[in-house]
């Protein structure tokens, strides 16, 4: 006769069970302790393909827009306070409504515990940028993506890409990071 449960309790399967489960917890533990990171890190996922937006092609004719220069500054400033492991400090010089989606607490876990997976910076070579007016579920301005390649102590194929947004008096601010 079954238990409660309706399953027959088999002897030769039990032994079997707890390993599973040890098994599926400690890979669901790190799965969680993966997402804050992973969330902080990478652009969200969309259920629906994003309509192309408007773009201005990368460059030689963006070469000579002034504010490319400076989001490339802004982006090599704000990743310097990465590399140092000032974290909180990357979200004070993050843009005002990346700071009003984003706790300061939460942004410093979540690239607190990707950062430091990759080591040291050893290079990193600019890639390229892109001047976009419109990105998905944010207000229409003038964000510039900057990307790098990257070399790092403990991952020498890496990648980065700094998306910023002129923040009023302030300048060109991250609006978003993503590691690779």
């Amino acid at each position: 006769m079954p238990p409660r449960g309706g399953y027959p309790y088999n002897p030769r399967m039990s032994h079997r069970i707890p390993h599973s489960l040890r098994f599926g917890s400690s890979a669901l533990l790190a799965l969680a302790l993966s997402i804050p990171a992973a969330a902080q890190t990478a652009p969200p996922a969309k259920a629906e393909a994003p309509k192309p937006a408007p773009s201005t092609p990368t460059g030689t004719v963006n070469e000579k827009d002034p504010d490319v220069a400076l989001a490339k500054k802004a982006a090599l400033e704000w990743l310097a306070l990465a590399d140092a492991g000032k974290f909180e400090e990357t979200w004070e010089e993050a843009a005002s409504s990346f700071q009003k989606a984003q706790t300061k607490a939460a942004w410093a876990k979540g690239l607190g515990g990707a950062r430091p997976t990759m080591g040291k910076l050893i290079t990193r070579t600019y890639l390229n940028h892109e001047i976009r007016t419109a990105l998905p579920n944010l207000p229409p301005g003038k964000y510039i993506t900057v990307r790098f390649n990257s070399v790092f102590e403990k991952h020498k194929d890496g990648a980065e890409s700094v998306t910023l947004i002129k923040d009023g008096t302030r300048g060109f601010r991250m609006m978003s990071y993503f590691l690779k």
